[in-house]
C-alpha cells in the first residue's frame, strides 16, 4: 500500500488519533490535578505560542504541497497543448516533413503515456521518452521555409516546439523534486506531537469532553499531514496528475490529416 494513498490517509487519521487518546488516557493517569493547576497558566501560554507556530508552519507547507500539484498540472497542459499546436501547424506544411512530425508526436505519445507516466511515480523522467521529444523539435528544426506563407507557419511551430520543449522540461523538474525533504517530515511530525501533548496539560472535569477535544486535534493535524502526502507528489498515488491531455493530443494525431 502506497503512502499517498486513500487507505494509508486513513489508517494515518485513525493511528493518530488513537495515539492522542491513548497518550491521554496516560497522562490523566500520570499527571494529578495539583500538579496541572500549578502549571496551568505557563501551559496556556505556552500553547498558545506552540499552537500558533505549529498552525503556520503547516499551513505554507500544505499549500506549498498543493501549488506544486498546480504548477505539474499546468506544465502538462501546456506541453500537450504545444504538442497538439505542433500538430496543426505542421499539417499545413509542404513536402515529407509532416509525415515525420506526425510519426514522431505518435512515438512520443506513447511513449509518454505508457511508459513514462508509471516511471515517473518513483524514479523521475524515462530517458526514451527525452530522447522521443528531442527527435521531434528536430523535425521542426529541419524544415526549410520556401515563401513567406511557408516562413510563418516554420515560425509559429519553432514557437510551439519551444513551448513544448520547456513545458516538458518543467514536468521533469517537478518529478524529479516531489516529495518533501525528511527534515521537513521530521518537524511536521514532532511538531504535531508536540501541539497534541499540551492538551494532557489541561485537565477538564468531564473527561468525554477532554477526549473529544483531543481526537478532533489530532484529527485535524492528521488530515493535513494526509493532504502533504497527496499533494507533494503529483505524479502517484491516489490524488495524481493525468496524461488526460496527450490524449487530447492523440485525439488530434487521428482527426487532422497532413497535406
Amino acid at each position: 500500500m502506497a503512502v499517498d494513498s486513500h487507505p494509508f490517509g486513513l489508517l494515518l487519521v485513525l493511528a493518530c488519533v488513537g495515539v492522542a487518546l491513548g497518550g491521554l488516557a496516560l497522562a490523566r493517569r500520570l499527571l494529578h490535578r495539583e500538579d496541572l493547576e500549578d502549571v496551568k497558566d505557563v501551559a496556556s501560554y505556552l500553547f498558545a505560542v506552540v499552537g500558533t507556530l505549529y498552525a503556520v508552519i503547516l499551513g505554507l507547507v500544505v499549500v506549498d504541497a498543493m501549488t506544486r500539484f498546480y504548477e505539474a498540472r499546468m506544465a502538462v497542459e501546456e506541453e500537450s497543448n504545444a504538442l497538439s499546436d505542433i500538430l496543426l501547424l505542421a499539417s499545413q506544411l509542404p513536402g515529407d516533413g509532416p509525415r515525420r512530425v506526425r510519426d514522431r508526436a505518435a512515438e512520443y505519445i506513447r511513449v509518454v503515456i505508457e511508459e513514462e507516466w508509471p516511471h515517473m511515480a518513483g524514479r523521475g523522467p524515462l530517458l526514451k521518452a527525452r530522447m522521443q521529444a528531442v527527435e521531434l523539435v528536430r523535425e521542426i528544426y529541419a524544415f526549410e521555409p520556401r515563401d513567406d506563407r511557408e516562413s510563418q507557419l516554420f515560425a509559429s511551430a519553432v514557437e510551439a516546439a519551444n513551448d513544448f520543449w520547456n513545458s516538458r522540461r518543467a514536468r521533469m523538474m517537478l518529478a524529479v523534486e516531489s516529495g518533501l525533504p525528511a527534515l521537513v517530515w521530521v518537524a511536521l511530525i514532532a511538531g504535531g506531537a508536540i501541539t497534541v501533548v499540551f492538551t494532557y496539560f489541561f485537565k477538564v472535569g468531564r473527561y468525554g469532553l477532554q477526549v473529544a477535544m483531543t481526537a478532533m486535534l489530532s484529527t485535524v493535524i492528521a488530515l493535513n499531514l494526509y493532504l502533504i502526502l497527496m499533494f507533494a507528489s503529483p505524479f502517484s498515488g491516489s490524488i495524481q496528475v493525468s496524461p488526460q491531455g496527450f490524449e487530447l493530443s492523440r485525439f488530434i494525431l487521428k482527426e487532422v490529416p497532413p497535406r
